[in-house]
């Protein structure tokens, strides 16, 4: 309950906020996917989460951002019987304008998280949305 608060404060903080994309009809909606496994076993701490939040997201996107728990599997796509991999999760949503800084941003918050906890990649989606207030 008290993530679900978080997120419904995150998003109503956006929504109210005199952001950059205030009156924008178009953006760009980016979710992140990163799985909380270590390659040497263990999992990143909510500490380790939190920082990378603090120091790594939220510089980059300080208009606003929304983190999801979740759970996750996925297969490397190298050899044919390569096992399901099932991990705990955490997705973050990012709605900004299309803009190469924010590409940039977007590049450089991946490339951070792989190197500083030894993962393959960050699952990355994009759509374009409809601002609707």
């Amino acid at each position: 309950m008290r993530r679900f608060s978080l997120i419904i404060a995150l998003v109503v903080a956006f929504i109210g906020s005199g952001n950059a994309l205030a009156g924008a009809t178009d953006a760009i909606e980016t979710t992140l996917y990163f799985g909380l496994d270590l390659p040497g076993g263990g999992t990143v701490s909510e500490e380790q989460w939190a920082g990378f939040l603090a120091d790594t997201v939220t510089p980059r996107f300080p208009d606003g951002f929304t983190v999801l728990g979740a759970y996750g599997q996925w297969r490397d796509s190298g050899p044919a019987d390569a096992p399901i991999i099932r991990e705990e999760t955490r997705v973050i949503i990012i709605v900004h304008p299309k803009t190469s800084a924010a590409e940039g941003a977007i590049d450089e918050i991946k490339s951070f998280y792989k190197t500083s906890f030894g993962q393959k990649s960050v699952f990355h989606t994009q759509v374009q949305v409809r601002l609707v207030e």
